[in-house]
């Protein structure tokens, strides 16, 4: 098999031209964004085949085709060109590239025929690779991979650095001078798991295009472990600002809303053991709906100063000295304040419940209460403990206080989280065609972002932003109905600017393309 390489300063390219290889004779060895970060990846892979935009910045495909030859390189080079690029193909010719091909005429038949014709070359000369992946030990035997180290640790084996044999060891001591990120990645659509891990595979290759290795782990029930490993030369990213592309480009390309865990960048393998099992013990905090949006840090929970959520606990603990009516209306408003408490200071969901169902048991020592009258505190208990997300507990915390008003024959209080959420649902309507920020709702109505979220969850069944979409998408239906506009100019109007992103979305509400609309 033969190493590739696909070099082009935009990803998108690297992606189509990924997508057109028939990859059982050929094996990608990486991407790269422009020259100086092809020839690093094309020394430590030893790949044999170079596809090459040429005009890239930092150093083009014509400067990279002449350092490849000065350095020896004996692999074949297929160059990818623009209409008006003939000059410097003409010139990459002259410098050994095996072919050219036009970016906008790019066929999966013609371009594999070009492959094959460089396959052949290099079979003529013999100079076949070994194939990658089986790492010999001293005696020849095949040694560990850091991928099924890696995939052992994630599905629950305990692997103790210092009781790794020789060769294990040898393989990942100091991850051989470069520096590891590790997501955990959730993806929250009904799509294969092949997909999904394809998917990351090929987003790995554009935020990462002078990686060393990327690895994609089922980790089950939606959960992805993204692991990639870069040379330290290189400079990387903070893990937050990879973690936040990662999710806003998996949105733009692909459709695929996920949320991402991310933590410290390791630079040893017992560092990188203990980031994956923070990232696990991060799996529980997707209970509060502010972690399953977006990306957070799988910061150590012991690094939390909690003196604020006891605080609320306190507050919920004086409610119940009440009696009646009141102790009732007390114990909802602090439960509230408690469960976004808890978000905000990622104390475990079982802590939550366990505080909530005892404050239950208080609530049912009030007077009315106490005295015979029928409220099953038990059931309510059970389901709180049950209950899968913070959104739902918000939901059973009502529903309980409204069947103990009927019980101690009292009209609660007109909620007023409901006329909050009228006022949220009325500014997106009025606001919908702008550049609508959480924060913007937020101000708007007088709650926190993440109290609103978890509030707004509860009394619709939708996120702020999915009930923006929905508007969004209905407007552009009503107006691409209407025949009077162009669907560019729609996307523009409805505040989804970027034609693709909105021809994603609108496909997937009402499974037809945009501009089959009709009146």
């Amino acid at each position: 098999m033969y190493k590739v390489i696909i070099v082009d300063d935009e990803m998108i390219v690297r992606h189509a031209v990924k997508t057109l290889i028939k990859w059982d004779r050929f094996e990608f060895a990486g991407s790269a964004a422009n020259g100086i970060a092809a020839l690093e990846l094309a020394a430590r892979t030893g790949a044999e085949i170079i596809i090459t935009d040429i005009k890239m910045p930092e150093m083009d495909g014509l400067e990279l085709i002449k350092k490849l030859v000065a350095g020896d390189f004996r692999g074949e080079v297929l160059v990818l060109s623009n209409y008006n690029d003939f000059e410097l193909v003409r010139e990459a010719l002259k410098c050994g590239a095996h072919d050219y091909m036009l970016k906008l005429t790019l066929k999966s038949e013609a371009f594999m025929a070009a492959l094959d014709e460089m396959a052949a070359k290099l079979d003529a000369r013999g100079h076949q690779l070994a194939p990658q992946g089986l790492v010999k030990n001293a005696a020849g035997g095949e040694r560990t991979s850091l991928y099924q180290l890696l995939n052992r640790a994630e599905h629950g084996e305990s692997i103790a650095f210092n009781r790794l044999t020789g060769e294990e060891h040898k393989g990942v001591t100091g991850l051989n001078g470069a520096c590891c990120y590790s997501f955990a990645v959730y993806a929250q659509e009904e799509e294969e798991q092949s997909d999904i891990a394809d998917i990351l595979d090929k987003l790995a290759d554009g935020l990462f295009p002078g990686k060393q290795h990327g690895f994609v782990i089922p980790a089950g029930a939606g959960r992805y472990s993204l692991i990639i490993t870069v040379p330290r030369s290189l400079n990387p990213a903070e893990p937050e600002e990879v973690a936040h592309r990662l999710v806003k480009l998996a949105e733009m390309y692909y459709g695929l809303h996920v949320n991402v865990f991310f933590g410290q960048a390791a630079t040893s393998f017992e560092e990188l053991l203990l980031q994956l099992r923070l990232n696990k013990e991060a799996d529980e905090l997707r209970f509060y709906t502010r972690y399953t949006e977006g990306c957070c840090s799988s910061l150590p929970r012991q690094s939390i100063n909690q003196e604020g959520f006891h605080q609320s606990e306190a507050r919920l603990r004086e409610s119940l000295r009440k009696s009646g009516g009141s102790a009732v209306e007390l114990w909802v408003e602090s439960s509230f304040l408690l469960v976004e408490s808890a978000a905000a200071h990622r104390v475990p969901p079982r802590t939550l419940k366990r505080i909530l169902s005892g404050s239950i048991w208080g609530l049912s020592n009030t007077t009315p209460v106490r005295n015979g009258q029928p409220w099953n505190e038990q059931v309510w208990i059970e389901k709180m403990e049950a209950a899968e997300s913070d959104s739902g507990l918000l939901l059973l915390i009502k529903d309980s206080s409204d069947q103990l008003y009927d019980v101690i024959g009292r009209i609660p209080a007109a909620a007023a989280i409901r006329g909050e959420i009228k006022q949220a649902l009325s500014y997106l309507e009025e606001h919908y065609a702008e550049r609508v920020a959480i924060s913007d709702v937020a101000a708007h109505v007088g709650l926190s972002e993440p109290y609103l979220c978890q509030v707004f969850k509860t009394e619709t069944g939708s996120s702020i932003l999915t009930r923006l979409n929905e508007i969004r998408l209905n407007k552009a239906h009503e107006m691409l109905a209407s025949g009077n506009y162009l669907v560019k100019q729609v996307a523009i109007e409805v505040g989804i600017p970027d034609p693709f992103y909105f021809n994603r979305l609108f496909r997937k509400r009402y499974g037809v393309a945009p501009k089959n609309v009709k009146g």
